[in-house]
């Protein structure tokens, strides 16, 4: 005998999924999806004591305390927690900064990126307020 699925058993396994789905979206499971920025437009105090002590960051902009450093190229997630920031410099020729972000308690972990990995040891924080 076979079994068949009734109309009310599939529109069932329709809705779950459909609920699973937008929660699975909601919360980010698979990533940011929407260049949801990882670092939000404002100002924020560093560790980092040569030029970046305070840097302000507007949607296209990126400012230290004296003067406009460069133009933010890509500043978003690449998965829940980590993603990167990439500033073209305005100084210099073609010049550019490229920083893989991880969000911690304090704020965000900017590591520079050399020869395609993180560097670690070269690494600032920039707190949130």
């Amino acid at each position: 005998m076979k079994k068949k699925l009734g109309i009310i058993q599939v529109l069932a396994i329709l809705i779950i999924g459909i609920m699973i789905g937008a929660f699975a979206e909601r919360s980010h499971v698979f990533g940011y999806s929407d260049n949801t920025p990882i670092i939000p437009t404002g100002t924020y105090k560093t560790t980092n004591t040569i030029n970046w002590k305070t840097i302000k960051i507007n949607n296209k902009i990126l400012k230290n305390s004296d003067k406009v450093i460069g133009t933010v190229v890509d500043n978003r997630y690449t998965n829940r927690s980590k993603g990167r920031l990439v500033i073209a410099s305005f100084h210099g020729g073609n010049h550019s900064w490229s920083y893989y972000i991880e969000k911690i308690n304090e704020g965000w972990r900017a590591s520079p990126i050399r020869n395609g990995k993180p560097n670690r040891e070269s690494s600032f924080i920039i707190y949130a307020n």
